[in-house]
């Protein structure tokens, strides 16, 4: 009985560890200097992730992502997305599509302008 209410206890503490993981926030800095920063992870299947990263009103986003089976996509569906950046946080939420875990690498940018 002890050894039911363990095992129980451990896959409980794997599976809440997965879960926060997808859901939790990660911060993308830019290092001193430049205007771009790549990102890399894994994504269990179905399962979304999110960024958060500081910048000014005005500034212009753009971010690609690439996963070797294109499992993984920003929540909106594409495998690009640009927009039009707020003061203070902006989110980014990505997003595996398939039902195995996929590794990706987004790399993002921030810029005045459109270029």
């Amino acid at each position: 009985m002890n050894s039911r209410k363990l095992l129980l206890a451990v896959v409980i503490v794997l599976i809440s560890g997965v879960f926060l993981d997808a859901v939790s926030q990660t911060r993308i800095r830019f290092a001193r200097g430049r205007t771009s920063a790549s990102v890399s992870g894994t994504l269990v299947g179905s399962y979304s992730k999110s960024y958060v990263l500081g910048a000014r009103r005005g500034q212009y986003f753009s971010g690609n992502i690439s996963s070797r089976n294109g499992c993984v996509k920003f929540t909106e569906g594409s495998t690009s997305s640009s927009f039009v950046t707020v003061a203070g946080d902006n989110y980014i939420r990505v997003t595996n599509y398939c039902r195995t875990a996929s590794s990706f690498t987004m790399t993002v940018s921030i810029n005045y302008g459109s270029d």
